[in-house]
């Protein structure tokens, strides 16, 4: 399972989590990449913007970081309890937070957190 696969598994299988989020035909709104816009807040958009060597043996990569992006979008600015959620379920599944940053963008507040991991290749 890639890193994508396995930060929407977790996300999604949150029931605290599913239950803050907007629903669409799917479930939670729980989008990789963007979210469509719906009209229908909040939702969280997750994907990765960083995949860096970080150990190298014999020319051939060993380790690799990893940093996953996390957009909590909201209409109010509310997202504290999205918030709490998502750091345990990621830090469940190995990752560390990096950095954080909130910003309003056109009719909407997002809060983006950066999720670290180191990772070995896959063979």
């Amino acid at each position: 399972m890639n890193v994508q696969e396995r930060v929407y598994q977790a996300l999604r299988k949150d029931a605290a989590l599913a239950g803050l989020l907007a629903r669409d035909r799917r479930g939670p709104c729980i989008y990789h990449g963007k979210s469509p816009d719906a009209g229908s807040y909040p939702v969280l958009v997750y994907s990765v913007v960083s995949d860096v060597p970080a150990l190298s043996a014999d020319g051939e990569e060993v380790e690799r970081r990893v940093t996953v992006r996390v957009h909590i979008l909201t209409k109010d600015g509310a997202a504290d309890a999205i918030e709490d959620c998502v750091m345990k379920r990621m830090k469940d599944i190995g990752f560390r937070r990096a950095q954080s940053v909130e910003f309003a963008e056109k009719n909407m507040f997002v809060k983006a957190i950066d999720f670290r991991i180191g990772t070995g290749v896959e063979a």
